[in-house]
């Protein structure tokens, strides 16, 4: 089995990738299918009551179309309400109580989008991101500050302060010269 993140090989029976240390004793049952089903079990069993759980089941799952589908009945049917409110006889007294299934199609349709955009974000592959790409690379020259010149220092020299090891004082500094 290879690790999905930095492409290491692996014992079929691994915990951790041995390269990078990722938990990859998911990525059997991914492969045989068997993921997605355990998931969506648990995501049912964990979703609202069992009357939600059956309406979902009955829905299907978030798409765009039903998202917009519901938006456009939800703005139809405030259309309709001023309509009514307008030229229905005795279209003013009753004409608010169309606003009720608006405003439940609007809901509709923005929760709907919003579980799409969720569930696209979470069932997306984690971006793969490259060792080397990962570290920073260093300033531009132009972003440095400018150089003082007066900080430059002189290299010491290789064999100074080599003769305190040879237990010999020594009588010259580097600036006596």
């Amino acid at each position: 089995m290879f690790c999905p993140r930095c492409g290491a090989q692996n014992a079929d029976d691994a915990r951790f990738c041995r390269a990078c240390g990722t938990d990859i004793s998911l990525v059997p049952q991914a492969v045989t299918g068997q993921l997605a089903e355990r998931l969506a079990a648990e995501e049912d069993y964990s979703r609202g009551s069992r009357r939600q759980r059956k309406r979902d089941r009955e829905k299907g799952p978030p798409t765009i179309e039903r998202a917009v589908r519901s938006f456009i009945m939800g703005v139809a049917f405030i259309f309709v309400a001023f309509a009514v409110r307008t030229w229905a006889p005795a279209g003013g007294i009753w004409w608010f109580w169309m606003l009720i299934p608006a405003a439940s199609m609007i809901a509709d349709g923005v929760s709907t989008y919003i579980r799409m955009a969720e569930d696209k974000k979470r069932l997306a592959p984690p971006p793969y991101v490259n060792a080397q790409a990962a570290v920073q690379p260093p300033p531009r020259a132009s972003a440095l500050p400018p150089l003082n010149t007066g900080e430059i220092v002189p290299p010491p020299s290789i064999t100074e302060g080599t003769t305190r090891h040879l237990n010999v004082p020594a009588d010259r500094t580097r600036n006596d010269t």
